[in-house]
């Protein structure tokens, strides 16, 4: 049994988006479905003649777009007060075994 117009045009817009997310070559994807290349070119310049172009603004191709929000520390501040008067503010988070080095050479007397 033949198919429809509809039918024949839904089968071949799924090879191309087949053949489009494949990452095969045309050559090696014809081979896999049994398919005609000279037919899967057609296909595909008659589906990427019948889009309209994106306008320039619109979506570049291959970009997406992206909101970037100010990044919030996942700790509170910590302020070291040391001997020497002098105090560290770390905003970051801390190995416990660095801290106490930094803490202990900061505090070592000097020469």
């Amino acid at each position: 049994m033949a198919m429809t117009k509809d039918e024949k045009t839904a089968y071949w817009r799924r090879q191309v988006d087949g053949f489009l997310v494949s990452g095969l070559s045309v050559k090696n994807y014809c081979a896999q479905e049994g398919i005609a290349v000279a037919t899967l070119h057609y296909w595909r310049k008659r589906f990427a003649d019948a889009l309209e172009p994106w306008p320039m603004a619109a979506v570049p191709e291959g970009f997406l777009p992206v909101t970037l929000s100010p990044v919030q520390p996942s700790v509170s501040p910590v302020e070291i007060h040391l001997l020497s008067g002098r105090s560290l503010k770390l905003t970051a988070p801390m190995d416990a075994g660095w801290l106490h080095t930094l803490v202990r050479v900061l505090e070592s007397p000097c020469g």
